[in-house]
């Protein structure tokens, strides 16, 4: 009997779903090839709706085996412990696999920076695990100021800091700052003794913005009642204060970490070439340094814009880009074709400002581009977010129900 040629896909993110999708379409009419999926998670998380699940508690998972089922793919749960690239195997918790072809779209990981004391007492903004407890905190303490009669600790309570004023932070920023009515409607505060703050190394929010854009973001953020204290960073934290690099310490139960992320050790360990903050290095294919059969893609990958010279920014829509790129090349180079060099495409940026508000802007041709503020962004935030389901289901074969 003849053994399958593997096409293995490591994590099942924005690009690594969407990879393996796209590759067991392209191979639908080789059984020969067989893909893999492996990730820790049983689910497809929507990160960028994060924020969302953090405050409200909205659903932003779809179970991985309703999004492959009757797809030539195989899934694996559990977590790879390393990647042997010489000899094409992979090895993980419940064993190892080989691999003709791999692609690695792991992700990345809360970076606390060595801060003193800030990973035991912060909460990360980066999984379903920490939008869950950030929801539970919130409502916690909105019910523990209900009951504190000295005003002074009820407002320590309440005040809320956000450490990191780019995207994932604003957004977390301005959600909460809405749903501060319902803590006051449900657990009876004062409205005025809620306090939201964000923290910032860099002069301005969304700081890798355009400067205008994110003026826009900065006015509205103010007019929901967040404060922000820029060109200041949180160098320690306790229980109960975080102190800033210009001396102010802040009163505060909750401080939620927004401020960087950091790439796996996976890939180092297993002796990938890596760069600048862990991610490893690619060609213009997104072919790994050495190993022309293994892929990166997403926050994994230090992809370079052939146009500007410059680091392709982790963002989703890069990620999307790359899995249907890297499943185009793999096909190429293994049944028919030729690979193509990888060119990202800014399509627009969104940042959501709360449940109906938002601010974005979406590229037009000609070097030309439209900006959306207040209802109207909101509804081109949801129209991405919605794009990227219906690429899904496109791709799956089938409509995902909930």
């Amino acid at each position: 009997m003849e053994t399958k040629k593997n096409v293995v896909v490591l994590g099942a993110g924005y690009g690594g779903i969407t990879a393996a999708l796209r590759l067991a379409r392209l191979f639908h009419k080789h059984p020969e090839y067989q893909i893999h999926l492996i990730d820790k998670n049983p689910y497809h998380t929507l990160k960028t709706q994060l924020h969302e699940a953090a405050v409200r508690k909205t659903e932003i998972s779809i179970p991985i085996d309703r999004i492959i089922q009757r797809r030539n793919i195989i899934f694996h749960l559990g977590e790879v412990t390393r990647i042997d690239p010489r000899e094409h195997i992979v090895h993980g918790e419940s064993g190892s696999l080989p691999f003709h072809f791999l692609i690695i779209a792991i992700g990345s990981q809360v970076n606390f920076y060595n801060i003193p004391g800030l990973q035991k007492n912060s909460l990360p903004l980066q999984t379903i695990k920490d939008a869950r407890m950030i929801y539970d905190s919130i409502g916690l303490l909105c019910m523990r100021a209900a009951s504190e009669p000295v005003e002074e600790r009820r407002r320590d309570m309440l005040r809320f800091v956000i450490g990191g004023g780019g995207l994932s932070g604003v957004e977390f920023a301005a959600e909460l700052a809405d749903h501060a009515m319902q803590c006051t409607r449900d657990s009876h505060v004062n409205p005025h003794e809620i306090e939201i703050i964000i923290v910032e190394s860099g002069s301005q929010v969304v700081s890798k913005m355009d400067e205008s854009f994110a003026a826009h973001v900065h006015k509205k953020l103010l007019g929901k009642g967040v404060k922000i204290i820029p060109n200041s960073k949180i160098i320690a934290r306790t229980p109960d204060t975080a102190t800033l690099s210009s001396g102010e310490v802040l009163k505060t139960k909750a401080l939620i970490w927004t401020g960087g992320i950091r790439i796996s050790e996976l890939a180092r360990e297993s002796g990938l070439k890596t760069g600048q903050s862990g991610r490893i290095i690619v060609d213009e294919y997104l072919r790994t340094d050495g190993y022309p059969f293994i892929y990166a893609i997403g926050d994994s990958a230090l992809a370079i814009n052939p146009y500007t010279k410059e680091t392709v920014p982790a963002a989703a829509q890069f990620a999307l880009q790359q899995g249907r790129l890297v499943a185009h090349n793999i096909y190429a180079d293994m049944i028919e074709g030729s690979r193509e060099p990888y060119h990202p495409k800014v399509l627009g940026e969104v940042v959501s400002l709360g449940r109906h508000l938002a601010v974005g802007w979406l590229a037009l041709p000609f070097l030309k581009k439209i900006t959306f503020v207040g209802f109207l962004g909101n509804l081109l935030k949801t129209a991405i977010q919605e794009k990227h389901i219906f690429h899904l289901r496109k791709e799956s074969g089938k409509w995902i129900t909930s």
